[in-house]
């Protein structure tokens, strides 16, 4: 068992010094005059160990437990008292060899309670004290005034100083715990409950328009999605359609320089033919020699056939009214000469022509009315002979220059050939050079058409704010498959549109709010589990502590019986439950214990027809009784055998004897019998500076002085 060491003592009531009682023996026994202070010393225990009533301590406020001074001592500011307890065997619920608590008090009111030197609550000490059976009730502590309260007590009180020495105290401390956990987590409930309820329908609100958020913010995401997708693969069909036009277009622009280049050297050697055209254009001044040649020939023809016609007519002049050989003859070069004109280009020929028309029509008319030419048939044949000549001249040159016209007609032909050559080459070479322009005009086209869309593509990347494009997208397959795309992306910002702004605050809200709800409806399940837990826990401790009490009735009972019986020579005494019941007049009984006794030769009907001495003696075996049952770690007992006969006494010494084999007892005492009991023995003594002093004694010495005594 844990057993007292020692009680420390400063400034309390009367112990103006620091004052130390050593418990090293089972029986520690207090003596001392009447107002020496020896009763002080149980009252500092009750103190210490958390006494509340100012009255239990013979009191009316906390300064009066301070040391107060006498005329050759100053009074003192605080009072403070220490229980060393040995906790070797770990009775108390602390991993400590040594227990110490203290108790402290200032003159201002002030009280501390410190455990092995640390501040705690009131509750820390009662609650490791009610584990080895040291309660509030304070059974073990019994002095002269109240051996007998265990009697007078109603049945609750008794049943509370009974658990309480059975070390049940904790179980109701547990319970009371539980009891306000519960009640806590009920209030904590409700409230959460009804928190609860009002936020569902702001809840469902704001979750109706945190899925409009959602459905908009999908409809974000996939035209984010839609519009990179798109952003890439039009960069893409852009690059791959440029390079496209540059592969193709490169070659062309070499052919069209090269078909230029051709042309413009075709153009060179056309314009030098047309130089040698002039040069042959010269020799046509040859060519219109030659005709004139061959005009002269026709007129000298002409006069050597109007010749021959003359001569011919002097041969033989025909009769009058008949129509002249020679005038036929010159008729019919008219004729000939006029359908001649009629095939002349040349004025110069023509006016020739004219004249000589003229001419032939004045020789007819002379003809026709009979005249001659002057000089006679010789000058006619001297003027046809010079015609000859003349006519032999002209047909020489003329064949000279026909040939000369030949060969010049050749040239030019061979020219005009090559011209022509050169001309369909050309043709050729210009509509080749009109099909590359065509070519570069349609790829000039497909590269605005490339530009407008780059520039389409860079204001939809700054309206959709495109940014993070890939690099390795596909270009489209087909203008079909980009347009559908386009309109899909049109369609989500139509959507967008219709759906309009969202404010993201009510987003946050409703998640914050979600976030609240879901947090109060965890802490509701928590709390029903909770809940569930500490009514299942009361439960428990209710059947442990109905089954503890119950077993340490019983056993209290036994140990009742036996000091019973000791103290009165037989006799019966039991202390038995009374149950709550309600009686025939309807009033509450509230339970508890009582107590049953049967002293040898006397009739009780109650206890109250016990005299002093005998409810002294029979507080005295319930109390033995129950601290033998569950021995507390001491028991103080303050002159409860002041009341006692010698026979009695004696009694009363072998009942310490015997309980003291279970329980660390000190006895404050006038009895010689009881201080023979004791191991070591203190005595009180008041000094001349109004302060107890204490003086220690071993056994024997003890013996004698009681003896003496």
């Amino acid at each position: 068992m844990s057993s007292l060491k020692s009680l420390a003592l400063s400034g309390f009531k009367s112990f103006g010094k620091t004052t130390v009682f050593e418990f090293p023996t089972a029986v520690t026994a207090i003596v001392g005059p009447n107002g020496s202070g020896k009763s002080n010393v149980a009252e500092a225990i009750r103190w210490v160990l958390g006494e509340q009533s100012m009255k239990s301590l013979r009191g009316k406020k906390g300064e009066d437990l301070i040391f107060n001074g006498s005329e050759s001592s100053a009074r003192l500011s605080r009072a403070e008292v220490k229980l060393i307890f040995d906790n070797s065997n770990k009775k108390f619920s602390l991993d400590f060899d040594d227990i110490v608590i203290a108790r402290r008090v200032s003159r201002d009111g002030t009280n501390e309670y410190l455990l092995n030197g640390s501040p705690v609550r009131l509750r820390d000490i009662a609650e490791l004290l009610a584990g080895v059976g040291l309660g509030s009730a304070q059974h073990h502590i019994i002095s002269q005034g109240e051996v007998d309260r265990i009697l007078w007590a109603s049945g609750l009180e008794r049943q509370e100083m009974i658990e309480e020495a059975l070390s049940l105290k904790s179980f109701h401390l547990k319970k009371r715990e539980t009891e306000r956990k519960l009640t806590e987590t009920e209030t904590n409930m409700k409230q959460i409950d009804a928190v609860r309820r009002e936020l569902l329908p702001h809840l469902k609100f704001l979750s109706t328009q945190a899925e409009k958020m959602k459905a908009h913010e999908d409809f974000q995401k996939e035209l984010a999605e839609k519009a990179l997708l798109y952003a890439s693969r039009e960069k893409a069909t852009l690059e791959a359609a440029g390079m496209r036009i540059r592969k193709e277009k490169a070659p062309l622009e070499a052919e069209l320089q090269k078909k230029e280049s051709t042309i413009k050297e075709l153009n060179a050697v056309i314009k030098s033919s047309d130089k040698s055209f002039a040069g042959l254009r010269v020799k046509d001044d040859a060519r219109r020699q030659l005709e004139e040649l061959k005009e002269k020939e026709r007129r000298v023809n002409r006069e050597l056939g109007r010749m021959e016609g003359l001569l011919a007519g002097s041969a033989g002049v025909p009769s009058a009214g008949a129509t002249p050989a020679a005038f036929i003859a010159e008729l019919r070069d008219t004729l000939s000469l006029v359908n001649e004109l009629a095939g002349i280009d040349s004025f110069e020929a023509l006016k020739s022509g004219i004249l000589d028309i003229r001419s032939r029509l004045e020789r007819m008319l002379k003809i026709s009315t009979g005249e001659r030419e002057s000089g006679g048939d010789s000058g006619l044949e001297k003027k046809q002979k010079l015609l000859l000549s003349e006519l032999k001249s002209l047909e020489a040159v003329i064949a000279e220059l026909q040939e000369k016209q030949r060969e010049n007609e050749s040239v030019r032909e061979d020219l005009l050939g090559e011209l022509r050559e050169r001309e369909r080459d050309l043709r050729t070479h210009e509509r080749e050079l009109e099909s590359i322009k065509e070519k570069l005009r349609v790829l000039g086209f497909e590269e605005e058409r490339e530009h407008a869309r780059a520039q389409d593509l860079k204001l939809f990347i700054h309206d959709l704010k495109v940014s993070g494009l890939d690099e390795h997208a596909k270009p489209f397959d087909t203008d079909a498959e980009r347009t559908n795309l386009m309109r899909s992306i049109e369609r989500l910002r139509i959507k967008l549109e219709e759906a309009g702004g969202i404010d993201t605050s009510v987003v946050k809200e409703y998640e914050d709010t979600k976030t609240r709800a879901e947090f109060l409806a965890r802490e509701l399940d928590d709390l029903t589990t909770a809940s569930k837990s500490l009514r299942g826990l009361m439960k428990e401790l209710d059947l442990k502590l109905e089954e503890k009490f119950s077993d340490g009735i019983k056993k209290i009972n036994e140990e009742f019986k036996t000091f019973f019986h000791l103290i009165f020579g037989g006799g019966k005494a039991s202390v038995h439950r009374i149950k709550p019941s309600v009686t025939e007049e309807g009033e509450q009984v509230s339970g508890g214990v009582d107590i049953s006794v049967d002293i040898p030769r006397k009739r009780l009907r109650s206890l109250d027809m016990l005299s002093g001495g005998e409810r002294a003696l029979t507080s005295i075996a319930l109390l033995f009784a129950i601290s033998t049952v569950n021995p507390p770690p001491f028991l103080v007992l303050d002159e409860t055998d002041a009341a006692l006969d010698e026979a009695n006494s004696q009694k009363y010494a072998d009942l310490l004897k015997d309980l003291s084999v279970k329980t660390q007892l000190i006895v404050i005492t006038h009895n010689r019998t009881t201080m023979q009991r004791a191991g070591v023995l203190y005595g009180v003594t008041l000094g001349r500076d109004g302060a107890s002093n204490i003086l220690s004694l071993k056994f024997d010495a003890a013996v004698e002085y009681a003896k003496e005594g």
